[in-house]
């Protein structure tokens, strides 16, 4: 009796197992009657602490789902191990993975569960050719990779990205070096066109793989490119809730909120990721994990996988199905959906874009060794320039930050532009010549710093603002500091487009597009080679903002002064102001302060906070409470603290979706207003 009643227990255990490990119905259906297609799923389960959100350790199991085999969530292969990234074949019958830790990929056969090698380098991508060979007349299955070989991290590696044919993974071919890129989703449109990805993180762009042309969209995380030919490119913002889609092909971008579905609870979601067909993607969630800080990191036990269908247009999600329902954390999902490849979005370019500006910046790039237009633009310099190929840069220091127009804002601090100044520098110690430009909009009447050149701490070249004067000075290649100087170049707040021409111990200024006259200075760049290159001033006390900024080893000619004047004129002129909104609140639900180690990579953060509004000064505002999201942490520094219970602040603020430099900054919300519009705290 007592055996019998043991067995019972075993096989009760056992049934309540296998029901909590198949797909979740939604209203009685599942997966595949959920898509009305056979659909399949594949993803990595932790079986440690439920934290390996990013499938580094080896305590990670492979497992999948079919729609038609009815066993429910399953293994795909035994035991515990490495498993990354996992992706379905373009026909659904294989799943090609790598094992992070050995730098392997293999390749499973969903129904033999057969396991072929496929050499050395982590799988990032699968493609089909639509046109088939000549020979054997059948569609190519190409698998991209990187190399393996180089250093890397969580959030991106210099590996080369290579891809070679399902059928012979020996036949490597390269594909793109030109920069680093992050380990998340690199993915190809059908036509194999256009190749997305992170350029590195935080980076999101997309490559013309025929041309090479490389184009930045924004930055974020995790970004996902449409499997069709609409080009749709989205990067997940900083808050892990909504994606930003950018049409590639159109110009136009829509925020697209993925965090809604039944049982997320407004909680954090990760692994975006498009499936074949481009009405579905997939997400894992929800992360709760943890008090403040990085929750994707934390992981969880209910970090399950869902997927959402788009409308024709991928401007709102339309229903879930939460796919997987059981105790351990999932991760790493890919969809696979019969028929996607034959399906198509509704026509995104059913509106008329507004015609491109006819003039273009910079006019001169023959000499051009930096250019940074501002924080959306390409900012790259092409294989023909004196540097080659290079991608530049810049990092916000101390205080500052970039503005609702793009720019560099240096209020408290400055902006550093890595090893761009190591180039510059032999650039222009080849020609030992330089000419400067940059759009430049002072605060105030002050002195400080706007831009230097440094060789060593004491030698360097700057342009200086003193009051309403420019100076230009330098110690490069001499004993002592030598000086320029315009009086009556700086209005307070009024923009000015600047370039500074240096050679043959002269240096020659323009302001917006007028020759202000030449003045001797002497500058030497073979002694004492430039290293560094530093906008704003180092102590944080140039108040201002920059654009528009360009270095060349070589002169200028007036025209392209003029032209390049014009164009920056002209686009400073289209700026358009948006409502702010004055008032006085008190605190009312706040979110933890993330300490500055948590918060991965990221240099910044913003936390969400709710206020009860005392009263409206300006603008106008019409509920009771409001929720604002404010700087926390700014260059890995605490900046902000909460007051007592009680206290009135007043707060200047403008919606947070009418500020697009915002896009893919870290933010925390621990509150939940679902029926308020967020705004952005100015000061």
């Amino acid at each position: 009796m007592g055996k019998n009643i043991i067995y019972l227990l075993i096989c009760l255990c056992s049934f309540v197992f296998c029901w909590n490990a198949t797909a979740s119905p939604v209203a009685g259906k599942t997966l595949g009657e959920w898509t009305g297609h056979h659909s399949r799923l594949v993803w990595v389960q932790d079986q440690g602490d439920g934290a390996d959100t990013f499938a580094q350790g080896k305590q990670l199991s492979l497992y999948g789902y079919d729609s038609q085999d009815g066993q429910g969530e399953r293994l795909l292969t035994q035991g515990v191990n490495n498993y990354f990234k996992p992706m379905l074949s373009p026909n659904g019958q294989q799943v090609i993975y790598s094992d992070r830790r050995a730098r392997e990929m293999f390749v499973l056969d969903w129904a033999s569960g057969e396991v072929t090698k496929l050499g050395s380098g982590v799988a990032v991508a699968v493609w089909q050719d639509p046109k088939p060979s000549l020979f054997l007349r059948r569609k190519t299955v190409w698998v991209y990779c990187f190399s393996g070989l180089q250093p890397e991290n969580k959030y991106g590696t210099a590996q080369p990205l290579y891809r070679f044919p399902l059928h012979d993974p020996k036949k490597k071919e390269l594909i793109w070096d030109k920069t680093n890129m992050a380990w998340s989703n690199v993915q190809l449109s059908r036509d194999g066109e256009v190749l997305a990805g992170l350029f590195p993180w935080p980076y999101g762009g997309v490559v013309q793989t025929e041309t090479k042309a490389f184009r930045r969209y924004g930055r974020g995380c995790w970004t996902s490119l449409s499997p069709d030919n609409s080009k749709l490119l989205w990067i997940f913002d900083g808050l892990h809730r909504n994606v930003q889609i950018h049409d590639v092909k159109s110009g136009n971008s829509w925020k697209l909120n993925i965090n809604n579905g039944p049982g997320i609870n407004g909680f954090e979601v990760y692994h975006p990721r498009w499936s074949n067909h481009p009405r579905y993607f997939v997400i894992t969630g929800p992360y709760e994990n943890g008090d403040g800080g990085n929750r994707i990191g934390g992981g969880g036990d209910k970090v399950e996988v869902y997927v959402g269908r788009l409308d024709e247009k991928a401007k709102r999600v339309q229903d879930w199905i939460k796919v997987t329902n059981n105790s351990r954390a999932d991760f790493y999902p890919d969809l696979w959906v019969e028929g996607g490849e034959n399906v198509q979005l509704t026509d995104t370019l059913a509106t008329v874009t507004e015609a491109a500006d006819v003039l273009e910046w910079p006019q001169q790039r023959k000499s051009l060794v930096y250019v940074w237009e501002d924080m959306l633009a390409a900012n790259q310099l092409s294989e023909d320039s004196p540097i080659g190929f290079y991608q530049c840069n810049l990092t916000l220091r101390g205080r500052a930050l970039f503005a609702r127009d793009l720019t560099l804002h240096t209020l408290g601090g400055w902006g550093e532009t890595g090893d761009a100044g190591v180039r510059i520098g032999k650039a222009l110690a080849a020609s030992n010549t330089a000419s400067i430009e940059l759009f430049v909009t002072p605060v105030k009447q002050q002195k400080a710093t706007i831009f230097s050149l440094y060789s060593t701490k004491d030698k360097r070249l700057s342009l200086v603002q003193d009051g309403d004067a420019l100076m230009v000075e330098s110690s490069l290649g001499n004993e002592r500091l030598q000086q320029a100087r315009w009086p009556g170049f700086f209005g307070a707040g009024k923009p000015a487009h600047l370039v500074v021409l240096i050679g043959d111990g002269s240096v020659s200024l323009f302001k917006n597009g007028t020759n202000l006259g030449v003045k001797d200075l002497a500058v030497d760049f073979t002694k004492g080679q430039v290293t560094e290159m530093v906008l704003g001033d180092m102590s944080g006390n140039w108040a201002g903002s920059l654009a528009h900024i360009a270095v060349y080893n070589g002169p200028l000619s007036g025209g392209d002064i003029a032209r390049d004047s014009e164009y920056c004129l002209l686009k400073n002129s289209k700026k358009q102001a948006v409502e702010t909104l004055v008032l006085d609140a008190e605190l009312l639900e706040v979110t933890a302060i993330p300490a500055p180690d948590s918060i991965g990579a990221y240099r910044r953060a913003l936390v969400v906070n709710s206020y009860v509004v005392k009263k409206v000064i300006a603008g106008r505002y019409d509920e009771e409470k409001i929720v604002v999201a404010e700087w926390a942490v700014l260059d890995r520094n605490i900046i902000k603290t909460y007051g007592g219970t009680g206290d009135v602040e007043r707060l200047v603020l403008e919606e947070f979706d009418d500020h697009p430099e915002l896009e893919g900054e870290r933010q925390m919300m621990d509150i939940f207003e679902p029926d308020l519009i967020m705004y952005y705290r100015l000061k």
